[in-house]
């Protein structure tokens, strides 16, 4: 089959290559016209990592990423599922956020959904869950701090408690000072008897000052020890305080994301599903056409092969041209009636006159005498006339006459 003979085949039916696309596209443009519209809320936040703490961009960007993720899980989901009465799956799918450029911090919460559906309500608890979500960790990492610094707290008080039970010493650091500010004074008193040259009072000042130092040494070890149970237990209040900020600080975030200044929301409306018409019906369009294209070439390619080839199609190929004559009468009617081709030997006026003037009984009326099936050989000019039904008998004529 030629190329020629295929676009011959779509001139034929050429309305019906156009017109199956064309009620494809018009099909597939009137069912997705059919389907429930969609219908859009949008929420906008601004990243509490950014407002709150002032940290560094970097944590923004993180956070950005965390709260995609955190707006599509199954805690989220399932929370906003059962209070708005809307599928999980459908929250799944329509529930999207993005920032309008990789550096900013404000995120757009989008939620796409059905008619009658309580879309805005539904994107800004969603929000609100996914910023809770995120800082839940943070609240439970502050709890938990809070609650180990007050058992630190807890154990020093009781350590410092034991060991006053066990020293009988409430105040060593004012103790110590007391035995300090005694010895001090004995030691002034013990040099001024020396000056006055007592030596009665010197003996008994020195045998106070000697068991005063002895209480000061002592004094001296309970208060260093002391000092130690007093660090732990400052150690456990600063712990302590620090983790009632964090607790407080997490909190309070808790709480501004509950507040209705901090979601802002916007109910968009019923979504235009012209987009959608346009492209899928130009898709079926493109597919409906190849698939007529393409069972064209088929039909043809089946056609070509159930057809019978002469011998000269088969010697000079499927691409020949002019195509060969397969009929003895349309090389006839070629040859007397129509135009010559060019390409195509032709039988002399005579042969023309004596053979093809045939009775159609097997004899021609020129100089040849017939044989029984037809075919007639002229002697005096020696040309060859065809009168016959028989394609074969036909197709060995005209392959004859070409040969002359």
């Amino acid at each position: 089959m030629e190329i020629r003979d295929y676009l011959r085949a779509i001139r034929r039916i050429l309305w019906l290559v156009i017109a199956l696309p064309i009620v494809a596209a018009l099909i597939t443009g009137f069912l997705i016209e059919r389907q429930p519209s969609s219908y859009q809320a949008n929420a906008s936040v601004v990243v509490p990592a950014i407002s709150g703490n002032g940290v560094s961009q970097s944590a923004a960007s993180q956070y950005v990423s965390t709260f995609k993720d955190v707006l599509v899980s199954q805690p989220v989901v399932s929370e906003v599922s059962q209070k708005y009465g809307i599928k999980a799956s459908e929250l799944t799918a329509g529930l999207s956020a993005s920032t309008i450029t990789p550096s900013s911090n404000i995120i757009h919460v989008v939620l796409i959904g059905l008619h009658g559906q309580n879309l805005t309500g539904a994107v800004r608890e969603a929000t609100v869950d996914t910023m809770n979500a995120i800082a839940q960790p943070r609240l439970s990492e502050a709890q938990s701090e809070v609650s180990t610094s007050q058992t630190l707290l807890q154990n020093a008080d009781s350590a410092i408690a034991a060991w006053v039970t066990t020293t009988s010493n409430p105040a060593p650091q004012a103790l110590y000072n007391s035995v300090q500010t005694q010895l001090n004074a004995q030691i002034s008193i013990l040099n001024e008897e020396k000056i006055r040259n007592d030596v009665a009072g010197e003996a008994k000042t020195q045998s106070f000052i000697t068991l005063l130092t002895q209480h000061l040494t002592t004094d001296g070890m309970q208060l260093q020890q002391y000092q130690s149970l007093s660090n732990a237990k400052s150690a456990a209040i600063a712990a302590s305080d620090h983790a009632t900020q964090d607790l407080v600080d997490a909190q309070a975030l808790i709480a501004a994301d509950a507040n209705p200044t901090t979601v802002s929301t916007v109910n968009v409306g019923r979504l235009s599903k012209l987009g959608d018409v346009i492209k899928f019906a130009a898709i079926a369009f493109a597919l409906a056409l190849i698939m007529m294209l393409g069972l064209i070439l088929l039909l043809e390619l089946m056609r070509a092969e159930r057809r019978p080839r002469t011998a000269s199609e088969t010697e000079q190929g499927a691409f020949a041209w002019p195509a060969p004559a397969t009929h003895a009468s349309e090389a006839a009617k070629s040859s007397s009636a129509g135009p010559r081709d060019a390409w195509r030997a032709s039988a002399s006026p005579a042969a023309a006159a004596a053979g093809l003037g045939g009775n159609g009984n097997g004899h021609a009326n020129g100089n040849g005498h017939a044989n029984g099936n037809g075919l007639s050989t002229g002697s005096g000019s020696g040309q060859t006339g065809v009168r016959t039904d028989d394609p074969e008998q036909q197709e060995e004529a005209g392959r004859l006459l070409r040969r002359r």
